[in-house]
């Protein structure tokens, strides 16, 4: 039996399963995710509500990434929200780089 290509195939399924789960959108009853609960909550935690849409949608996406979405056109999508967690951390891209970059040399500045 080869030992180091078992342990690799469990590794593999290790991290798809953890990448698999952190995007995985949990489904809630909308009591207590009125529109009103909604942005309130939004609003303590400094994210970004949407209004009902066309679709009967509303939500909220907080800064770190995770948010709700309630709503929808179905019977059953009017009465539940999905909710889903912060985008999994990942390397920066070379245009925020020298973003942050900049922004860090002008507040050293003033």
């Amino acid at each position: 039996m080869n030992v180091k290509a078992t342990l690799a195939t469990l590794l593999a399924f290790a991290v798809i399963a953890l990448l698999a789960d952190s995007a995985v959108a949990k489904e809630v009853s909308i009591k207590g995710n009125s529109k009103k609960d909604v942005k309130t909550r939004c609003d303590e935690s400094g994210g970004t509500y949407w209004p009902s849409s066309a679709g009967g949608t509303y939500g909220c996406i907080n800064p770190d990434g995770s948010g709700i979405s309630c709503g929808g056109v179905t019977a059953h999508d009017m009465k539940t929200c999905g909710t889903f967690r912060q985008v999994p951390p990942r390397i920066p891209l070379r245009d925020e780089v020298r973003l942050g970059e900049k922004a860090e040399s002008t507040q050293g500045s003033q």
